[in-house]
């Protein structure tokens, strides 16, 4: 049986990208209705570390973990500020190898995507001054079932270290790039010393080391993202019944 784990929401880009929709990117003001939406049924939204504390002392209700993957520029300017008006802490997840680059993994293959800038180390460490938690997105956000042997150690392991030491932060969490993991992922995870990793809904084993999140795009209104925790907590009930029978 699977561990059933707190909800956590995914976000990515906090901005409205110049060359049409991208399902990548939610609006300031989409993203700012969304906390709100949140904050008015009760929920407080907080970082990955806080909600794995939580959790640890069975005090989780009311909670909704937040994260954002890549660590794109507008996080720190445009999601930060939004979040302390609500009193809301998340998790961003940084790409080691590439701060304060841009993200040109997302024009691979034939899904286009605007380049967006990165946050370098000075703004995750501002980030983190202001109550946010630093994650791992690995060291260059590859396709990490895709790898094996020193190659993912480079990539799970190698990728903390770099953010150690360039921030001079605690690193807890990993996030798998695509949401693209395997058991060797998981292992190397765990092995590296991460308190958790999140995944999407694609899951190899169930526990805090593939934890499952609920994606968010342009396209949730508040009450649409209601029908989403609505419909995640349904799930998580039937899942329940049919290991208790």
């Amino acid at each position: 049986m699977t561990r059933r784990l707190p909800r956590v929401l995914m976000y990515h880009s906090i901005s409205s990208p110049s060359e049409g929709p991208d399902d990548l990117c939610v609006s300031p003001e989409r993203f700012e209705e969304q906390m709100l939406a949140l904050r008015r049924a009760g929920l407080r939204g907080v970082s990955m570390r806080e909600l794995c504390s939580a959790s640890s002392r069975g005090r989780v209700r009311r909670l909704v973990g937040l994260t954002f993957d890549d660590a794109y520029r507008d996080f720190l300017e445009t999601a930060v500020p939004a979040l302390e008006r609500v009193g809301f802490t998340a998790t961003v997840f940084a790409v080691a190898g590439m701060l304060g680059k841009e993200n040109v993994w997302e024009h691979r293959g034939a899904e286009k995507r605007p380049r967006l800038a990165l946050l370098d180390a000075a703004g995750l460490r501002e980030a983190a001054e202001r109550g946010m938690e630093i994650g791992s997105h690995t060291t260059t956000h590859p396709r990490l079932s895709r790898l094996e042997g020193e190659d993912l150690e480079r990539e799970v392991s190698g990728s903390r270290q770099l953010l150690l030491e360039e921030l001079g932060l605690p690193v807890e969490g990993l996030c798998y790039p695509y949401g693209d993991l395997s058991p060797a992922a998981v292992e190397a995870a765990r092995r590296a010393g991460y308190r958790y990793a999140c995944a999407t809904r694609w899951r190899v084993e169930g526990s805090i080391y593939d934890w499952p999140r609920i994606f968010v795009s342009e396209k949730d209104t508040s009450l649409r993202l209601w029908a989403k925790l609505a419909l995640d907590t349904l799930r998580r009930l039937t899942r329940r019944s049919r290991s208790d029978a």
